[in-house]
């Protein structure tokens, strides 16, 4: 096979894996040890001042790019023919997730369906958000699910695959690195305020493009599902800036006025796309939308692969 037929059979498989098989167990998953790096590198942090606690963390988040790049090249560089494609295929599966996005928020929407709201908040809690949801609505909730699912079709999905379609299978896990580090240290409150903030902003860097690649293919992807193109356009465009992120406003806004309603986070933004109460139903609506945005993306990917390679 040509690089490029190779790099689109590694993508495609990749794909495949993950809509039939979902995340691998935990003590197989390269972000668990990730996570463990990282918890480990943070708990040895020196003192508490903020230039100590950047240098530290920037140290952390270099160094654990590294050690992902450099690791997964050199596992690889071990392997020829089949045997290096199928290990390509095993690695790039865990650094994105569209099938466990999905199956998280069809959990909340089976929770709500069944009048169990102290649930779909647990869950909600525990899959999606990372805010307090224990005196949230349930229209709240859905909303919560809705913002997260389109969210996280970036940072799960478009991102991972964009670096890999620029650097191969260990750009894929050097970005899964540094947006595991922004999701346990890119906080702004005590030590992670500083200590946190280089894997914030390179994060937010990282995102820059795919996040509007995200959006564009939602957008693209709401007109097929049924959905007004050009409202789901204008919302994006209007609403983009609402959120504190440079990036997460692109997606939520599109899938806002894809949905035809307002998403809002108590104190902190309300990206209004319409009328409309968010429900369980619009949960439906929203994965199907991300669900085709993927699948379109997909498809940009393999056509790229086929032009640069």
């Amino acid at each position: 096979m040509t690089a490029s037929h190779t790099a689109q059979f590694i993508l495609f498989s990749a794909f495949i894996l993950d809509l039939v098989l979902g995340e691998y167990p935990d003590r197989f998953h390269p972000v668990l040890y990730m996570g463990n790096y990282i918890k480990f590198l943070w708990e040895k942090r020196p003192g508490k001042e903020k230039g100590t606690l950047f240098i530290w963390g920037a140290f952390l988040v270099l160094s654990g790019l590294f050690l992902f790049w450099s690791g997964s090249r050199l596992v690889l560089s071990f392997f020829s023919g089949f045997w290096a494609i199928l290990l390509s295929v095993l690695l790039l599966k865990p650094a994105f997730a569209l099938k466990a996005l999905v199956k998280a928020g069809g959990q909340v929407k089976k929770a709500l369906d069944s009048g169990n709201l102290d649930e779909a908040r647990r869950l909600t809690s525990y899959h999606l958000v990372s805010r307090k949801t224990d005196d949230l609505s349930e229209e709240e909730i859905c909303g919560a699910v809705i913002e997260s699912v389109s969210e996280n079709l970036t940072d799960s999905f478009i991102s991972p695959l964009f670096y890999y379609a620029l650097a191969g299978v260990p750009g894929a896990l050097a970005y899964r690195f540094l947006n595991t580090c922004d999701s346990l240290i890119g906080y702004r409150k005590d030590d992670y305020e500083y200590g946190g903030k280089f894997a914030a902003r390179l994060d937010d860097l990282m995102n820059w493009i795919p996040a509007r690649l995200a959006g564009f293919f939602l957008v693209a992807a709401a007109s097929i599902c049924g959905a007004d193109g050009k409202i789901t356009w204008k919302t994006m465009i209007r609403e983009k800036e609402a959120t504190s992120s440079p990036n997460a406003g692109w997606t939520m806004a599109a899938m806002a006025g894809a949905l035809g309603i307002t998403l809002e986070k108590r104190g902190e933004y309300s990206l209004v796309g319409g009328l409309k109460k968010a429900d369980s139903q619009l949960i439906d609506r929203a994965i199907t939308i991300t669900v085709t945005a993927a699948g379109m993306y997909i498809l940009f990917l393999l056509a790229l692969l086929e032009v640069f390679l």
